[in-house]
């Protein structure tokens, strides 16, 4: 046999070769991502039970899981999975894009304790962040989620919000955490309302706060209203979604009267804007 027809006879049996692999194996699946901003939630859709980002692990909600973005977390790719209801485990890429920081630089505020802040009043919101912190923290065990996505107002009816969620602030020029919520201008004394069913976890008069009520929702979910007038609850009630539990103020660190919403999710603070939308609008694996 010449040279000629080995190479043929040898690229015969490539090609057959080849053929044999393509008939015989599947396809690869082709890896799933999803790209979500600080603050932000993405979404994971499709007979979901069990979720997990990173070393975090929770129960899905109605079959989809949801994965909360903390405010300051890395920028980069990280590792999340799933649990279907057959016992499939999947794995997906989720890559945290930078939010930039807006800054507010309130001038003349005209609460002095609050830009100045004695070491009595220091003293005490330490202590009002050590009872806290506990519950608004990521919980390896949780109660079953009471609630469905979108959540509920928390007014009605609800104005823009100011778009000022994780801004960076400066009182008088000094530098002060984070804004953690969304604030939304509703004059003194409105119905302010529990944005889903849940279990008051703490309502109570704090220094930076003012009158705040803090919320269960199971699952990890705790939402947050602070500066109120006044609450009408009390921990360990059980509340349901639309219920009055207080009434817009401005008590506390505030340059005037609004309704302040917060949303802490297995342990992120997140944008709770991200909740009164639907679901289908967040960020999707894919």
């Amino acid at each position: 046999m010449n040279i000629f027809s080995l190479t043929v006879f040898s690229g015969v049996l490539l090609t057959l070769s080849a053929m044999g692999q393509t008939k015989n194996s599947s396809p690869a699946e082709s890896a799933k991502s999803v790209t979500v901003g600080q603050g932000e939630v993405a979404r994971w859709a499709g007979n979901c039970l069990r979720c997990s980002f990173e070393k975090r692990a929770w129960d899905a909600v109605n079959g989809t899981c949801y994965y909360p973005v903390d405010m300051d977390m890395e920028p980069g790719k990280y590792t999340i999975s799933r649990r279907t209801t057959g016992g499939k485990l999947e794995s997906a890429t989720l890559t945290v894009t930078e939010n930039s920081c807006q800054q507010e630089d309130i001038k003349n505020f005209p609460k002095k304790e609050f830009v100045n802040v004695s070491a009595k009043n220091q003293a005490r919101a330490a202590k009002e962040a050590a009872i806290v912190n506990p519950l608004i923290s990521y919980k390896a065990a949780v109660r079953p989620a009471v609630f469905d996505l979108p959540v509920g107002k928390p007014a009605n009816p609800l104005p823009k919000g100011e778009g000022n969620f994780g801004a960076c602030r400066t009182f008088d020029g000094q530098p002060r955490d984070r804004h953690t919520g969304q604030d939304y201008p509703v004059a003194v004394g409105k119905p302010v309302l529990s944005i889903g069913n849940g279990r008051v976890v703490l309502a109570a008069n704090q220094f930076f706060s003012g009158n705040a009520v803090y919320i269960d929702h199971g699952n990890g979910l705790i939402s947050e209203y602070f500066h109120l007038k006044s609450y009408s609850v009390k921990p360990n009630q059980t509340v349901t979604k639309g219920q009055t539990i207080g009434l817009t103020g401005e008590t506390g660190r505030v340059t005037g009267p609004h309704l302040h919403l917060g949303v802490r999710w297995h342990g992120a603070c997140i944008n709770p804007g991200f909740l009164l939308i639907d679901p289908s609008d967040m960020p999707e694996v894919q």
